[in-house]
């Protein structure tokens, strides 16, 4: 299992709420869509990812593509 943290913030750097994150799992056997989960008042999103060690992710805020096809790190920060 991994886990990865999607954080939203503004271009100011202040959490926001409610921004709707998607992953787009990248991987050999099995891979397709997850979530999607919304950003509570701290901005973040918490992915729990039964997913193999080669696999990647696709990150989504609000429908749009902000992470293409990237190893699955720990934490992620995505200014909209």
């Amino acid at each position: 299992m991994k886990y990865t943290t999607i954080t939203v913030v503004d271009s100011g750097g202040r959490p926001q709420s409610n921004a709707r994150v998607s992953l787009e799992i990248h991987q050999f056997a099995a891979g397709g869509m997850k979530g999607p989960e919304y950003t509570g008042s701290d901005g973040k999103a918490d992915f729990a990812l039964d997913i193999d060690d080669g696999a990647e992710i696709t990150v989504y805020v609000n429908g749009k593509e902000e992470v293409r096809r990237d190893k699955v790190r720990s934490q992620y920060q995505i200014t909209i």
